[in-house]
């Protein structure tokens, strides 16, 4: 994973806040018909985490600086647990 342990430590505690203060989970979104992918960016979003590149948009996470969304993905797939 290109995430480095820092940034992905302030993800999972943004995203594991989320999902226990919103009570949502992948179950929820299967049964609508949503993607597991889909839950992971909601929850990613519902954190209201501010992911930034250091350069124009300095963010809680500057990720886009050294990695792109294929790499928060697999960050946010080893948070949930989902594939």
């Amino acid at each position: 994973m290109k995430i480095t342990p820092e940034d992905y430590a302030i993800l999972e505690s943004a995203i594991k806040r989320t999902i226990t203060r919103t009570g949502l989970s992948l179950d929820n979104y299967t049964s609508l018909g949503l993607t597991a992918k889909r839950y992971r960016w909601d929850m990613l979003e519902q954190s209201q985490i501010k992911v930034g590149d250091g350069i124009n948009i300095d963010g809680d996470v500057n990720i886009y600086a050294y990695a792109n969304n294929n790499h928060i993905d697999t960050a946010l797939r080893k948070i949930t647990k989902t594939r």
